[in-house]
């Protein structure tokens, strides 16, 4: 959203929540940087943040990451849209979220807010006294995201035992997990329906199919994501609509990108989850979404916000017909360890596609650098993006390409034991910067890597040599940018 506003000649003020972990804040893919006008660090008082703002010339906040939801929820008082005290905590917390909706009359998940042993015992008890036919449930953080800290347990030791491995730790957006989320197991499809709402009028701007499978022992990891309109299956999307909007509605929601995640089962849509920003991921889908749809959820927040006759245009699902049909396809590692060998042979057949549009690969991707098995959402390493007026022709590349990323896209070996806590950066523009994490002594910057890029934690030691360039300081914003471990 914010290279799409600069690209248009706004300028721009970059707020940082207080909960929002480092590694979160340089989690920008390249060609998406921004030169921002300023930067501002909130610490705590909303007030002060908004008139910080406002003394620089701030006309409209938009909410950017889901560790801004709240804040921006906060700051919005002072920008002329207030959002009520008791909706405010419904737009993070998914426990609120699923009985509000149940007090709207809206079908809602068995769930239980568990803060001691006691509560989930108490849910084990509702589990199994519920008549179905095996024990199933889902545990997970209550304001988690993209599937972190998420298990699927098929007994009572394993939701205990899942209890016990999130209890008072954080999440990956950097939140205290205060309490954890004890779920019925929804037996389904997921779908992400993806809005973007003014003054009270919901726009449906992208219907997702999720195709999540198992992997390598994970049950929940994303394999891609199909885009899709309320015809392709009409008898499913349409009271799935009308499911999500009355959702938003009950929820209070009347401005702005939601991203909203739907369980299609039997007794029909049942709410996951609703996330009050735009659909994440790092913008990877935002390529199909252009190439189907003709705008995205990006293009139409920001016709809500700043051109609303542009928003009126907009149809109030997705277009029939759409210009191609359009699907993502992850890149999946079925183990940790260190790259040696990435078979271009493989990725070259995906690039030959005739439904290829484009790529994102993590900086991880390279020989010698390290990747983390995937588990989940956070955990995929990258995506294949693929569009095509013919859906025959985009099934059968899309059946391709997951084939070849199942049958591995690169080789590794597991770290040698010296070099289990040495990391090695390196940029295009020709430097490079090695360091050992492990026997550094006080360090300059400490930063946790994106998960998406591997799970140890970047330290640089005080003394590093560095060659080829004339400022330290620009050594280290140019790393922060391009890096690849």
């Amino acid at each position: 959203m914010a290279k799409h506003l600069a690209d248009r000649g706004y300028q721009l003020v970059r707020v940082f929540s207080d909960v929002i972990p480092d590694s979160v804040k340089a989690l920008v893919a390249a060609g998406l940087e921004v030169d921002w006008l300023v930067t501002i660090q909130h610490q705590g008082r909303a007030s002060a943040t908004a008139a910080a703002l406002k003394g620089v010339g701030v006309t409209a906040v938009v909410v950017g990451s889901e560790p801004g939801v709240t804040l921006h929820g906060e700051l919005s008082t002072f920008f002329g849209s207030a959002i009520a005290p008791e909706k405010l905590e419904l737009r993070r917390n998914k426990y609120l979220q699923s009985e509000a909706i149940r007090a709207a009359g809206l079908d809602a998940v068995h769930q239980t807010l568990a803060h001691k042993v006691a509560d989930v015992e108490e849910f084990i008890r509702s589990i199994e006294q519920s008549g179905a036919t095996r024990f199933k449930a889902v545990v997970k953080p209550v304001e988690g995201a993209g599937s972190d800290g998420v298990t699927i347990c098929d007994s009572a030791e394993a939701v205990r035992a899942a209890f016990r491995k999130l209890e008072g730790t954080k999440n990956i957006l950097g939140l205290q997990n205060y309490a954890v989320l004890c779920q019925e197991f929804l037996e389904g499809t997921e779908w992400v329906v993806d809005t973007v709402s003014c003054n009270g009028v919901h726009k449906v701007v992208a219907l997702w199919r999720y195709d999540k499978r198992d992997y390598h022992g994970s049950p929940v990891v994303y394999h891609g994501m199909r885009l899709l309109n309320v015809e392709a299956e009409p008898s499913l999307l349409k009271p799935m609509v009308e499911y999500v909007t009355a959702v938003l509605d009950a929820l209070g929601i009347r401005e702005g990108a939601i991203h909203t995640e739907i369980m299609a089962t039997p007794r029909g849509p049942v709410l996951v989850e609703v996330n009050a920003r735009l659909h994440g991921g790092e913008g990877i889908w935002l390529p199909i979404a252009q190439a189907c749809l003709q705008y995205t959820q990006v293009s139409v927040l920001h016709d809500a916000l700043f051109a609303t006759p542009g928003f009126a245009v907009i149809p109030p699902t997705p277009p029939n017909p759409m210009s191609k049909h359009g699907a993502w396809v992850t890149i999946r590692s079925p183990a940790e360890g260190t790259i040696t060998q990435v078979y271009e042979h493989k990725l070259e057949r995906i690039r030959a596609l005739p439904s290829f549009i484009g790529e994102y690969f993590a900086p991880c991707i390279a020989v010698g650098c390290r990747v983390t098995q995937t588990v989940d959402a956070t955990t995929v390493h990258g995506c294949f993006n693929l569009a095509h007026p013919d859906s025959t022709v985009l099934e059968a590349d899309y059946a391709l390409a997951q084939a070849l990323i199942n049958e591995g896209l690169f080789a590794t070996e597991v770290p040698k034991a010296s070099e289990a806590d040495v990391l090695r950066v390196a940029n295009d523009a020709g430097f490079k910067l090695n360091f050992d994490g492990g026997r550094s002594g006080s360090p300059v910057i400490s930063h946790s890597t994106s998960p998406l890029w591997g799970p140890a934690v970047m330290t640089l030691p005080p003394l590093i040599s560095v060659k080829d360039t004339d400022s330290s300081g620009k050594v280290l914003r140019e790393v922060r940018r391009t890096w690849r471990f």
